[in-house]
């Protein structure tokens, strides 16, 4: 045998000449370049894998059947044997892949014959069908759940609940089954808060309010469906008109409000699951007292209602942060003024706060504002329409929803409404997109998010109460408390009920128990 020479791989696109000793290679397949595969390479290798050579074809070169030559060289006499693997790749991505094992011979060497193999269509899985209970749009049509005509029929929620002409709802009867339980402390107006995680996740967790004699209360009791209220312990101070925060770690916060003595309370109160609290200063001094509160980030953000830094006098055009962490827990910064002169309502929207309409008795106001994440305040889109105390509510991640109030009229005045719009926030973008009427209007609502998505309304003019579900974005109507009640609190559960909290019943006197509303037919 001639001189060895040193291994070579080489690639020609035609039938080669007469190849010296070693192997020749040909790939071919039933693959198109450039549609099936933009890049072929060949590798040989040792059977241990050792690597010999490499070659790939691209571009112009580009063409099956490929053909290359191995060469024996000192590592690799005549006689070896040779692995060889062709690969098909598209974008970065192997579609086709031969292998196969040859023997380096002498005179004209030997030859392997490398077939790719066709490249698999995807399964195909049919079209997709709408889930109808997910709250997702399943199949692309920018419909879900039973706003999808293909759920017409179908079970949309647990509890025997079915889509019919684009709700989900109970056939032939109003949604939700009603239970009163007893043995609550007799308040008003009580703070009522359903923690999600942490040591009070899925308790109903109530404190606060006054008692009969206007008095504010200090109890902390806690409940669990299907078991009777229990006394956790009390606040350091009896509160009323408070804020109360559920926080992301868990914790649970109340801000502010008003002493027995009518006076404000300065500080911040976390409660343990001990029952007992850790309190915490404002720091400037701040009152608070009727306001709205959310989270961001953290921190708490508090607007409207009475709002102060002392000494400066209570205003409801303001908002402040408040650090919730230690330390520094109770450290306050005033934000700046709203474009709402007093805020009917607010709700999380993304990781933003929203603030919307006017407040009873205040004037109508089209106008929204948005506390973004780093304190800044910004003006939202304007509202259809004036607005005076609708109902604001988070929706999801992101949306919130606006229900009801008094809307004001091109010929001047306020008439009962019952228009419903949704503030969508994409990025640091928020716009509002009109939804389909209420059935009824809602002078003077308040609404609850439930933990299913679903949105409770109800109607302190006595319109009848109603649930919004947030998939198909409509209303159907919601089964009625047994006797009407007021000066109570709605509160969302982490499932699919909400709770009445408080008040007082037809006969004015103060309620020992709660109602709980559960999404299902009756």
């Amino acid at each position: 045998m001639r001189a060895a020479l040193p291994i070579l791989l080489l690639a020609l696109l035609v039938a080669c000449e007469k190849t010296p000793e070693g192997l020749h290679v040909v790939v071919s397949g039933p693959l198109t370049p450039r549609v099936h595969f933009d890049r072929l390479s060949v590798v040989a290798s040792l059977p241990d894998g050792a690597p010999l050579a490499l070659s790939t074809l691209e571009g112009d070169a580009l063409k099956l059947p490929a053909t290359f030559n191995f060469e024996s060289g000192p590592t690799t006499p005549e006689g070896t044997r040779v692995s060889v693997r062709a690969t098909a790749e598209l974008a970065g991505i192997v579609r086709s892949t031969a292998s196969g094992e040859a023997t380096l011979s002498p005179g004209t060497g030997s030859t392997l014959e490398l077939t790719l193999p066709p490249i698999s269509a995807p399964p195909d899985a049919g079209m997709p069908t709408e889930a109808c209970d997910n709250g997702a749009d399943d199949d692309g049509d920018d419909l879900r759940d039973c706003a999808d005509p293909d759920c017409d029929g179908r079970g949309c929620q647990p509890g025997g609940l079915t889509c019919s002409s684009g709700v989900c709802s109970c056939a032939r009867t109003t949604t939700g089954i009603v239970t009163e339980h007893p043995g609550f402390t007799r308040r008003t107006a009580p703070l009522a808060l359903a923690p999600s995680v942490g040591p009070f996740a899925g308790l109903l967790l109530v404190t606060g309010g006054r008692d009969g004699a206007g008095r504010p209360l200090a109890t902390v009791e806690t409940f669990t469906p299907g078991a009777v209220p229990t006394v956790r312990g009390a606040l350091s101070v009896a509160r009323a008109e408070a804020a109360g925060l559920a926080l992301a770690d868990g914790g649970v916060v109340v801000l502010g409000g008003l002493r027995v003595d009518g006076q404000h309370e300065e500080t911040l109160e976390r409660l343990e699951p001990d029952g007992g609290s850790t309190v915490r200063f404002f720091s400037p001094p701040l009152t608070a007292s009727g306001v709205l509160a959310g989270r961001l980030g953290p921190d708490a953000v508090l607007a409207g209602g009475q709002l102060a830094q002392r000494p400066l006098p209570p205003t409801s055009d303001t908002a402040v942060r408040v650090k919730l962490e230690s330390p520094g827990s109770g450290d306050q910064t005033l934000l700046g003024r709203l474009s709402l002169s007093c805020p009917a309502g607010g709700a999380a929207i993304g990781d933003a706060f929203v603030l919307v309409g006017g407040c009873a008795g205040r004037g109508a106001s089209a106008r929204t504002d948005v506390v973004e994440p780093s304190g800044l305040i910004g003006v939202g889109p304007s509202l259809p329409v004036a607005l005076e105390s609708p109902a604001v509510v988070e929706v999801s991640s992101g949306r919130a929803l606006v229900v009801g109030g008094r809307e004001a009229l091109p010929s001047g005045g306020l008439a009962p409404s019952a228009r419903v719009f949704l503030l969508e926030r994409a990025g640091t973008v928020v716009r509002v997109r009109e939804l389909a009427a209420m059935d009824v209007p809602r002078a003077s609502p308040r609404a609850t998010r439930a933990g299913n998505g679903w949105v409770y309304v109800e109607d302190r003019a006595g319109a009848g109460p109603a649930w919004f579900d947030s998939a198909s974005e409509r209303f159907t109507p919601a089964t009625p408390a047994p006797t009407p009640r007021t000066g109570h609190t709605l509160v969302g559960g982490t499932d699919a009920r909400v709770f009445a909290v408080g008040g007082s019943g037809p006969d004015g006197g103060l309620s020992d128990t709660a109602l709980e509303v559960q999404v299902r037919c009756p």
